[in-house]
């Protein structure tokens, strides 16, 4: 399967507080891929550069199998973007912006803009500098919806829209990938709405990539266990990473990939519990393995 989006050893630093990368990673076309984690983690920043908003100091970019920014022009015109930081104020109201994204874009569906204004109920009168927050954000999701574009990137799309508003999009975002062809890279710390549609996932944490691939074989790889031993040298080296302890006892995050809880046995650990994962404590696991990776230290 070809890739709509390739991050090559990609990187680039934010004064002296925050890097990001280098991350390595491949969006297949077709695919619903979310970029999650907590606030801070890297997504925005990820997805801007994808867009050219800021260039890597690193690395290299292809949007749709062609290289960026070389081929900036025809990228933009096969991509669409939503972002809570787009502003269409300086075209005043809502049908004026319509216009101008309509004449630019010869991949425009003007039928699909009319129901989509009917759905979300945002209308062409509406001044955009009295649109609420959430109604800016419907505004720059029927304009990128609109469009027959083949790569859709949204940057957290769904905040501060009702939810009912949340629902109608999701099933709008469904319906745009019937298209094979079409692909859709969304970041999102909500990992209720990234549970609803994605197919793939890549979690971030500090500008890191610590995992990515498609949901289900991410929830087949990881194990939480609870584990006991006073020997402080029976924790394999690497497949198992403590976030909680307490005197002998502790959990960890165990990688199936690496290790297997027969090595653990193995080893003369003693397994309490073995225990599967929803996406939603996988990621909540992960953030916490990361940030409190450490030694085990046994009493």
């Amino acid at each position: 399967m070809s890739a709509a989006v390739e991050l090559k050893r990609v990187s680039r630093s934010f004064g002296e507080d925050f890097s990001l990368g280098p991350l390595t990673l491949s969006v297949p076309q077709g695919a619903i891929f979310a970029l999650i984690g907590p606030n801070g983690a890297g997504k925005t920043s990820t997805l801007n550069l994808t867009i050219g908003a800021g260039r890597p100091q690193t690395g290299e970019i292809e949007l749709l199998g062609l290289p960026f920014p070389a081929r900036e022009a025809d990228i933009k015109r096969r991509v669409g973007f939503v972002s809570p930081e787009l502003d269409y104020s300086a075209w005043r109201t809502v049908g004026r912006a319509i216009d101008f994204v309509r004449d630019f874009y010869p991949d425009w569906v003007h039928t699909r803009c009319e129901r989509l204004q009917r759905l979300l109920e945002i209308h062409r009168t509406q001044r955009i500098a009295e649109l609420s927050f959430g109604q800016r954000t419907k505004l720059a999701l029927i304009l990128a919806l609109s469009r027959e574009c083949e790569l859709l990137i949204l940057d957290e799309p769904t905040i501060g829209l009702d939810p009912v508003s949340k629902r109608a999009i999701f099933v709008e975002l469904l319906r745009f990938m019937e298209n094979e062809s079409h692909t859709i890279l969304i970041s999102s710390h909500q990992l209720g709405d990234v549970e609803r549609i994605a197919d793939h996932v890549a979690l971030l944490n500090h500008g890191k990539l610590l995992t990515a691939s498609p949901v289900d074989e991410l929830l087949e790889r990881y194990r939480v266990v609870e584990i006991t031993n006073t020997n402080a040298h029976a924790l394999p080296e690497q497949g198992v990473t403590v976030f909680e302890q307490r005197d002998a006892r502790a959990r960890a995050l165990l990688d199936l990939h690496v290790t297997t809880p027969q090595l653990l046995r193995a080893n003369g650990l003693d397994l309490i519990s073995i225990t599967a994962l929803t996406l939603e404590e996988l990621f909540l696991t992960l953030i916490r393995s990361d940030d409190a990776r450490r030694p085990w230290r046994p009493y």
